[in-house]
């Protein structure tokens, strides 16, 4: 069930995701509502999120998953699992970008729809960025660990993601 928080139009917004609480501007002029998604508490993690929506083909989701054990966050097989993930659902990364998301190391796909796959409109693009607030370099070899992802997928045109990702910061309440 999602719940109505608020109306926005180019606006900074700020939500609470359970313990964490967002904040980021979407830089547009398009007309938006932002709704909260329920938790999902699983034994492994718990995931909170926030739905930022212009209609049905124009949405970003945030979203912070907390894992109950350090889990691996090496940014290279998470780049891997992203790329399959979009092919199993019709789409084709066309692009991977390293970035800082909130002053964190992250990186940001862009993929579009394959031929036959009419989720979003001619010539529209969907962007995938996921990024670790505690990310950390392992002993243990060549990977990194933490407790705490974000994740962002968006059908926003890429100015206005590009908006939404420079501006996102999630803090710990």
């Amino acid at each position: 069930m999602l719940m109505l928080s608020s109306l926005g139009l180019a606006a900074h917004e700020t939500s609470q995701l359970g313990p964490y609480t967002a904040s980021f501007d979407m830089n547009t002029s398009l007309k938006y509502q932002v709704q909260m998604l329920n938790t999902i508490s699983l034994p492994a993690f718990t995931a909170y999120g926030v739905l930022v929506s212009t209609n049905n083909n124009t949405r970003a989701q945030i979203s912070v998953t907390e894992y109950k054990n350090l889990t691996d966050s090496t940014s290279a097989i998470y780049k891997q699992l992203m790329i399959l993930d979009l092919a199993t659902v019709g789409f084709n990364m066309t692009g991977v970008k390293d970035i800082l998301i909130d002053g964190k190391q992250g990186f940001v796909v862009t993929a579009k729809p394959l031929p036959g796959n009419n989720v979003l409109p001619a010539g529209s693009s969907l962007f995938r960025a996921i990024y670790w607030l505690d990310s950390k370099d392992c002993e243990c070899g060549p990977v990194s660990v933490g407790t705490t992802s974000v994740d962002v997928t968006s059908t926003y045109p890429q100015d206005v993601t590009q908006g939404l990702l420079n501006s996102l910061h999630i803090v710990k309440s």
